[in-house]
């Protein structure tokens, strides 16, 4: 499965279902106009407001369906000089919608999510539950104790389920892969599932509190993991399959429940779906079958908590439109170990506190120094962010894919195409990601949120995206040699200049944005429909009629009234209205019709003024009927009429949004090899790394100076039988006699070998992206798997020791690897006793070495000299040694001159790894590190240390023989009581004292005799 198929959206047919029509348009006028607006009054000359030209919807959003109504009625009893608004046409059935009930939607424009730069249009900022939908990815995972893995996980966007080939043998580290391609928002497991992966994934979960972790973890029943279900599940789905069915699928024994569908087809058999089924779905993965009934049973829950029972919109609501295969091991296999130790991919907190912790949308982080971070800022467009993104993640081996891209990426580095590559690069700017403004308009959503105007909504969107499209098309077009570059002939043939342009027209000749920006919602350019333009003239008189109106109205009444009526009033929704000043005193008008045979009703009284209807303002309501509302009526009908005739062009406009990401993440890794100057490198089929000239891409960066370095390793021969090739037959090699398939690295410490290391896997890694190299020259065969043991990720919530944690990542790579896997090992053994460590080193290596043709590369680092010493790993044709150079000069006056680091592989091993001056440069005390040297010379001449330690100095020798002396003086000594008569405690044990001091004076050797004491 080619990644680039999994935002490739079917083909999406219109119909003329007019239940959907009604539903999606006569929710509330409030689709295309933005709430908060205010609606314009009109009133005679005496009382004038300052509104804007055309009127705006948000008063009339409340009494929306009675309004309407009541203009309806009104218009077919009376004959009216305007016609009403024609009848809509049948919408097609939506094909997405929103994960809230559509009542909702007025309130949702007022929350959207902060953009991530000033000019992002419609496609960055959603509102929070819009983001949250559009962007819901749901996985189940489910694991047996033999270590059998299946996984299912379906994404919204794209309306696909995809199922994992069922993988044997697979252990936590899987797992953690899977979570960072899928990257899920809801993760499903079974309640019978094990205990280590269950703490495993709740670990990484949200907590009750929604704070913590970046998905939500529910435990379902076990039996929505069977297969039977799920086969069945996947049977009931109705499939978009791509092109025409050219094969009939028949079967001679079918169910008994078949013969109900004999006129129906034969396609539509249970045994012939399932044979049709099994064409493109993998019906041995058990696991995954399971999986997957677990994941459309959440999606069946999830519809009907959204939605009503029988409600039309629940058919299309998590609706799966496709379900594709894929395998972990397609392309190289590199888990999240491999990822963090050689800082391919890393985050950080966002430095915006506001904008950290993660949700539905959003992880809540910011890419920290990693080599996707190098590239990253370079993409100009969302689509191509997350398309170089896909390609970091997912480094291929195919051959031809990376032979394609190193390709695009010559072309557009040519000294010729310098200037072309900038230009196109800024117009990439102005294209946004059109799979989310498509989704917006079949939503019948206009402007998503507050904080997108009318200069950004989803038409304004629309139609810069087919005009900078076209001019990005007609650039490529016009750069020498660009019909032999694959991703520039895609996007020629993918962005069609017809569908675009007739889209860009349709939008340009209908919405005046002008207007639009005047009255804060979308309006109607003049001269589209002659009823419109007749009623929004007939609008704008209205002032001047009404002047007339209250004249009129004047000369009928008693002359004593005429004072206290103030003008006469247009209100949308309320019509017509009378306007009498009211008595400040009772607050009732001045004036209520006396006199007259007519009844003045009172509608509501503001500002000091109370508000009649009267028969001439209910004649007039009926006359001219709403006009406010046929205004905005007929707008969301010719509107509505814009997106059905843009919608059958959303196929090719998303299309070429996807194509145009592509070609942006190109742009991208062009751009970053270009600046790091970088070159291409050779790949090759041949199971081997040849590199001269290596640096390490971020490393160079931050120092001064770097030193390159050369790599020459060859992995196993395997099966040449099966594996000739014809580089092979031109240029045979002897691989395992040339260059050994293992190679140890020695030396002191900070001298580079964990530089060298990753630099040769992270030079790999480019190469299986595409990428340039940061390398004088390499050629590298294709590799499957980078396995590593670099990296210690301890965490107080994981139960294991360091150790343990060095150990599991070691038998991951004995049990994962192949001969074409590049293994990286370094410093291992050093979380236990040196005689273990040593041990377990030297095995592993020496299994690594001992597999034959099946030997994969391996690159090591130890600091155990004995295992050399001992000769129990020696230098052979398989195996090789290296070391960092240092120069050494213990004459030098300081300790930081003593050893001076080269940086420069050189072959053979080192004696010694000079930890002590290290220690030295480091600030450790001088004394401690002389201590260290002695106890190390005396560990190499293999010396006892209990009998070494237990050696006295001279002086020690001497103390010792003065204590012993005067021990035998007083154990000869006979000493007597003291006499009776002293009863004091203090002259006793001054009696004591003085037998001591005499015989300490006696046994010094320049002491004389004393008398006896009496």
């Amino acid at each position: 499965m080619q990644s680039n198929h999994r935002y490739q959206t079917p083909t999406r047919e219109l119909s003329s279902d007019h239940s959907a029509h009604t539903r999606l348009f006569s929710q509330s006028s409030s689709l295309f106009v933005p709430p908060g607006s205010d609606g314009r009054v009109f009133s005679t000359s005496n009382q004038r407001h300052s509104t804007p030209r055309h009127p705006s919807s948000s008063n009339r959003v409340s009494n929306r369906g009675v309004s309407r109504n009541s203009s309806r009625a009104s218009s077919l009893s009376i004959t009216q000089p305007y016609p009403s608004s024609p009848q809509l046409p049948p919408h097609p059935q939506r094909q997405r919608l929103s994960l809230r009930p559509p009542s909702s939607w007025l309130s949702s424009n007022s929350s959207s999510r902060h953009p991530e730069d000033n000019d992002s249009h419609v496609n960055d900022v959603l509102s929070n539950e819009d983001a949250d939908a559009f962007g819901e990815t749901i996985m189940a995972i489910d694991m047996k104790d033999s270590g059998n893995l299946g996984c299912a996980y379906y994404i919204a966007a794209d309306e696909t389920l995809f199922l994992l080939e069922d993988v044997a043998m697979s252990g936590m580290d899987l797992v953690e892969t899977l979570l960072l391609h899928v990257n899920p928002t809801t993760v499903l497991i079974s309640a019978r599932a094990s205990d280590t992966l269950a703490d495993y994934l709740a670990r990484g979960a949200q907590g009750v509190d929604g704070n913590r972790g970046a998905y939500i973890l529910r435990n379902l029943n076990s039996t929505d993991f069977r297969y039977e279900t799920g086969k069945e599940k996947l049977l009931g789905l109705n499939l978009e399959m791509p092109g025409r069915q050219s094969i009939l699928y028949t079967s001679v024994v079918d169910d008994a429940v078949d013969e109900m569908h004999e006129f129906e087809g034969q396609d539509n058999s249970r045994q012939a779906r399932l044979m049709r089924l099994g064409t493109s779905i993998n019906l041995d993965s058990r696991l995954t079958i399971g999986c997957a009934s677990a994941v459309l049973g959440d999606l069946q829950r999830r519809q009907s908590v959204h939605y009503l029972p029988n409600d039309p919109d629940a058919l299309v609501a998590f609706r799966v439109r496709s379900v594709e295969m894929f395998a972990l091991f397609d392309s190289m296999f590199v888990n999240a170990d491999t990822l963090v130790s050689l800082q391919i991919l890393q985050s950080e907190y966002h430095p915006n506190s506001h904008q950290r912790g993660p949700s539905n949308s959003g992880s809540g982080a910011k890419e920290s120094l990693s080599v996707y971070g190098l590239f990253q800022h370079l993409a100009r467009t969302p689509q191509g962010k997350l398309k170089l993104r896909q390609i970091f993640l997912r480094p291929s081996t195919d051959i031809d894919l990376i032979h394609a891209r190193q390709k695009t990426i010559s072309f557009l580095l040519r000294p010729g195409n310098a200037e072309a590559l900038v230009q196109l690069s800024n117009e990439l700017k102005k294209i946004k990601n059109m799979k989310s403004v498509m989704a917006l308009l079949e939503k019948g959503v206009d402007i998503p949120g507050r904080k997108i105007s009318i200069a950004n909504n989803v038409w304004a969107s629309i139609q810069r995206f087919a005009a900078y499209s076209l001019r990005l098309r007609d650039s490529l077009r016009i750069l020498p040699g660009s019909e032999n570059v694959g991703i520039i002939g895609k996007v020629i043939d993918v962005v069609q200049p017809l569908p675009l342009c007739q889209t860009g027209e349709l939008i340009s000749q209908t919405i005046d944005f002008e207007q639009s920006m005047e009255r804060g919602r979308t309006a109607v350019r003049q001269g589209v429909d002659a009823n419109l333009d007749e009623l929004k003239r007939s609008y704008d008189g209205m002032e001047h009629f009404l002047t007339n109106v209250i004249a009129k109205l004047r000369g009928e009444l008693p002359e004593w009234a005429r004072q206290y009526i103030q003008n006469c009033i247009f209100f949308p929704q309320l019509g017509f209205l009378t306007v009498v000043s009211a008595n400040p005193e009772t607050g009732k008008g001045n004036y209520d019709g006396e006199g007259l045979h007519d009844v003045w009703e009172r509608m509501f009284a503001a500002e000091g003024c109370v508000y009649y209807k009267n028969q001439r303002m209910k004649e007039m309501d009926a006359h001219f009927g709403d006009a406010y509302c046929m205004i905005i009526d007929r707008e969301i009908e010719i509107i509505h009429e814009l997106a059905v005739k843009v919608l059958v062009h959303q196929e090719a406009i998303i299309f070429a949004s996807d194509v145009l990401g592509e070609l942006d993440s190109l742009f991208a890794l062009a751009i970053g090899c270009g600046q790091y100057n970088w070159v291409a490198p050779k790949m090759t089929n041949q199971n081997i790394i040849h590199i001269e000239g290596g640096r390490h891409p971020l490393q160079e960066l931050v120092v001064p100076s770097f030193i390159a370095n050369d790599c020459y390793i060859t992995g196993g021969p395997g099966d040449q039988d099966g594996e000739i090739t014809s580089e092979n037959s031109a240029n045979p090699e002897r691989n395992s006699i040339e260059h050994p398939s293992t190679v140890i690295m020695t030396g002191p410490n900070h001298s580079g070998k964990s530089v060298y290391l990753k630099q040769i896997a992270l030079i790999v890694y480019l190469a299986h992206i595409g990428c340039f190299v940061p390398a004088e020259r390499a050629r590298i065969g294709i590799t499957d798997r980078i396995l590593t043991r670099i990296a210690t990720r301890e965490s107080v919530a994981k139960n294991e020791s360091a150790f343990s944690i060095d150990l599991r990542q070691v038998a991951f790579a004995m049990n994962f690897a192949t001969r074409r896997s590049l293994v990286l090992i370094d410093e291992f053994g050093k979380g236990t006793n040196s005689l273990d460590g040593a041990g377990l080193v030297t095995a592993v290596l020496d299994y690594f070495t001992s597999l034959g043709a099946e030997r994969p590369k391996v690159l090591a680092a130890t600091h155990f000299h004995e295992i050399f010493e001992s000769q129990f790993l020696v230098e052979s044709p398989e195996l090789g040694f290296g070391h960092m150079d240092v120069r050494l000069d213990f004459d030098a006056p300081t300790m930081e001159d003593q050893v001076t680091y080269l940086f420069q592989l050189a072959p053979g091993r080192s004696i010694s790894s000079f930890g002590s001056r290290c220690a030295a440069m480091n600030g450790i005390d001088q004394a401690v590190v002389e201590r260290a040297e002695s106890i190390m010379l005396m560990l190499v001449r293999n010396e006892d240390l209990e009998v070494v330690c237990s050696k006295l100095s001279d002086a020690e020798a001497q103390k010792l023989e003065e204590a012993e002396e005067v021990a035998r003086a007083f154990l000869e000594r006979d000493i007597k009581a003291p006499p009776n008569n002293w009863r004091k405690p203090e002259v006793n044990a001054a009696w004591y004292r003085g037998i001591l001091e005499e015989v300490v004076s006696s046994s010094e050797p320049t002491s004389t005799p004393s008398a006896n004491m009496t």
